[in-house]
């Protein structure tokens, strides 16, 4: 005997976190179609793109603009620099800290992920029309950023308590 579970189905395709995670899961899996090859995640692009972006900013300043905790950027930074993708160098105000650039294998290997990621883009971007995708960015960035703000609020109130 099959159970319907339609119902609960239902129920959870109407939560909006659920229904997100679902579509993070697909996109995610298209990703890792297009970069396995190079065995590059999506956490380790986005460093990369940080830094080359705005190269000589330290460990915890790329973490912070991409969201990964201060404990797990630097084993992050550890992989990449093991593979000859970035360097580190004393950070010219502050000796103590260190400043982040690509090295030139990162540089070779950032225009080939840069090729990739607008393949992925063009791929995911192609299920919906301009104005939606326009749409679907404007609501996640105001759902992540009033997350952020429930966070900040909530932590507030902890320390108020």
């Amino acid at each position: 005997m099959q159970r319907d579970d339609t119902a609960g189905l239902a129920r959870l395709e109407g939560l909006i976190g659920y229904t997100l995670r679902r579509a993070q899961v697909a996109v995610s899996r298209s990703f890792v179609e297009l970069f396995a090859d190079l065995d590059v995640r999506q956490s380790q692009l986005g460093v990369l793109t940080v830094i080359e972006g705005s190269p000589g900013l330290r460990p915890s300043q790329v973490g912070a603009a991409i969201g990964i905790k201060r404990a797990n950027i630097g084993p992050l930074l550890d992989e990449l620099e093991a593979r000859g993708l970035v360097r580190r160098e004393p950070d010219p105000s502050d000796r103590r800290s260190q400043a982040l650039f690509l090295t030139t294998a990162g540089e070779a290997l950032m225009a080939e992920l840069h090729r990739r990621e607008a393949a992925h883009e063009e791929r995911i971007a192609a299920l919906l029309a301009p104005q939606e995708r326009d749409a679907l960015l404007d609501l996640l960035r105001r759902l992540a950023q009033g997350a952020r703000d429930m966070a900040e609020d909530e932590a507030g109130a902890e320390e108020t308590d």
